[in-house]
């Protein structure tokens, strides 16, 4: 079973432009709202033993075997960025952006999917479903804003 918290976002620019943005995306504390937040869940990562958070990456399109602040890139081909959280977990996160052509723009759809091991995993989603869906409800907020504003 794989648990899904989902967000769309309409964009004005075309897919294939937002797509141009998107394939570059961390390395930036911008891609990462609340950034506080994402601080904190790489501070408590590192205190059970995973890498914890840290701001890089390539610096140029990403492609699979990356690693970009703390996930790593599973696939990255136009329309879909498939990103895997290299963090400590009882289960396997992924972090998965589509864009979508949408009339003269494109819809950006952040998905946040969660595998998880056993009744701890299961348990983990549920606690941690409240401030998921904050957190990445905001995440699909900034991703919009960047693949509408940059270049």
């Amino acid at each position: 079973m794989t648990y899904v918290e989902a967000h769309a976002r309409d964009l004005d620019r075309p897919a294939d432009e937002a797509w141009a943005v998107l394939a570059r995306a961390g390395g930036d504390p911008r891609w990462w709202t609340p950034l506080p937040l994402w601080q904190l869940r790489g501070l408590a990562d590192r205190v059970v033993g995973g890498p914890g958070f840290r701001l890089g990456g390539p610096g140029t399109a990403l492609s699979a075997g990356d690693e970009v602040d703390f996930w790593s890139v599973e696939s990255a081909h136009f329309p879909v960025l498939r990103l895997r959280a290299r963090t400590r977990l009882p289960g396997t996160a992924h972090l998965v952006a589509t864009v979508e052509t949408l009339g003269a723009g494109s819809r950006l759809v952040l998905r946040s999917e969660f595998d998880p091991a056993g009744p701890v995993g299961h348990a983990y989603w549920w606690a941690n479903l409240p401030a998921h869906r904050l957190v990445f409800a905001r995440l699909a907020d900034r991703w919009a804003d960047l693949l509408s504003d940059l270049r």
